[in-house]
């Protein structure tokens, strides 16, 4: 029996895919596409607008992470050290971000 030199070789052939991987860090109604012109920066009533926009987010997001941490650790009826030691830092953060609304506020009206 004679089997070419041909026939006994293989080739594999690995198609590769292109991968798209997308960035996704939430909804931010102040993004522009633009490259050239930031209306957000240079009017200062939209700048004004903005930055409230801002520092409410923070206290509405620091005051569902405490009401969620606070929930959480008291569903057992047992409160340890490590869970109070994490409310009280949760609270230090939401009177941090109500602290720096209400200096926005006063320094704004």
């Amino acid at each position: 029996m004679i089997v070419s030199a041909s026939a006994q070789t293989r080739t594999r052939r690995i198609h590769h895919r292109p991968i798209i991987v997308r960035h996704y860090w939430g909804y931010d109604p102040f993004w522009r596409s633009s490259w050239y012109y930031d209306p957000y920066m240079y009017d200062p009533f939209l700048r004004e607008q903005r930055d409230r926009y801002y520092k409410e987010k923070a206290v509405r997001d620091a005051r569902k992470k405490l009401d969620k941490d606070r929930a959480k650790y008291e569903s057992d009826g047992v409160l340890t050290a490590k869970e109070a030691e994490k409310l009280m830092k949760r609270r230090h953060d939401y009177e941090k971000a109500v602290a720096k609304l209400n200096e926005f506020n006063s320094d704004h009206s």
